[in-house]
């Protein structure tokens, strides 16, 4: 599960998951409470949540 926090998403649960699908993809699409769908991308500076033209980062602690 991801949520919105402040300026960037935290990951709640489900780490090992997310790992696993972003070394298969760069990117994958994820529901997010209260936000809808987003972009979850994998790129060499770390794990971005792409919403429109934005880059947030994916906070994991």
């Amino acid at each position: 599960m991801i949520i919105r926090d402040g300026n960037g998403y935290r990951v709640l649960h489900g780490h090992l998951r997310l790992a696993s699908e972003l070394s298969l993809r760069q990117e994958i699409v994820v529901d997010v409470p209260g936000e809808g769908r987003i972009r979850v991308v994998r790129t060499r500076q770390g794990d971005f949540a792409a919403a429109g033209s934005q880059r947030l980062p994916i906070l994991r602690h």
